[in-house]
């Protein structure tokens, strides 16, 4: 298993999008769209959704680009 980031103050860490991508746990996770406390979060795959980092608030426009390419293509996709 991945060693992931360790809570600061009992809360996840706030990571910059590049630091998502070159970390080696990044396979073992996933990236939800939003959190209650409006960071996009970092959870595990196939575990109970636990959130394991935050990305920094800088890199969500560039987060959102891709969600919403993504879900365009998906949409074409289905029209075929």
């Amino acid at each position: 298993m991945s060693q992931f980031p360790k809570p600061i103050d009992g809360q996840p860490p706030v990571i910059t999008l590049a630091e998502y991508d070159e970390a080696p746990w990044a396979k073992d996770t996933a990236v939800d769209l939003s959190s209650d406390d409006g960071y996009i979060v970092v959870d595990i795959i196939n575990e109970s959704h636990e959130v394991i980092a935050k990305i920094h608030k800088d890199d969500h426009g560039t987060l959102d680009t891709i969600f919403k390419s993504a879900k365009q293509q998906f949409a074409e996709q289905q029209t075929k």
